[in-house]
């Protein structure tokens, strides 16, 4: 019984318990990233099952005469014999959006923000 009391034992024990958690924990970091992968690609897979839903919805539209009659007139300015067209550049139809307000940073943020002014490589 004196193979367990010993501190050679005690020693090759630890080392087999510190290994034992790095594997465990390789196995954490790796099962935590294929994770974040998976929900990645099934958010998407969502997205693209919304945009093949939208793209048959437009084909179903365009299907229509009336409905393809209105994209072309819209797209291609397209008009019927004797009736005027008028083109309005796209700026005035959208105008464009406000700008927004700069997201305040946090004490952490600014603080951040001077010490790499501090270090920055000036040129």
């Amino acid at each position: 019984m004196k193979v367990f009391s010993s501190k050679w034992f005690l020693c090759f024990l630890v080392i087999i318990l510190a290994l034992v958690v790095w594997f465990l924990y390789k196995q954490f970091i790796v099962k935590s990233y294929l994770d974040a992968k998976l929900n990645n690609l099934e958010a998407k897979i969502s997205n693209l099952g919304k945009e093949n839903e939208t793209m048959e919805n437009e084909l179903v539209n365009l299907e229509n005469p009336e409905s393809l009659e209105g994209v072309a007139r819209r797209l291609y300015v397209l008009k019927k014999p004797g009736e005027q067209a008028m083109v309005m550049p796209e700026e005035l139809l959208n105008p464009s959006p406000t700008p927004s307000p700069t997201p305040i940073k946090s004490f952490f943020g600014n603080f951040w923000g001077k010490i790499k002014s501090i270090f920055q490589v000036r040129q």
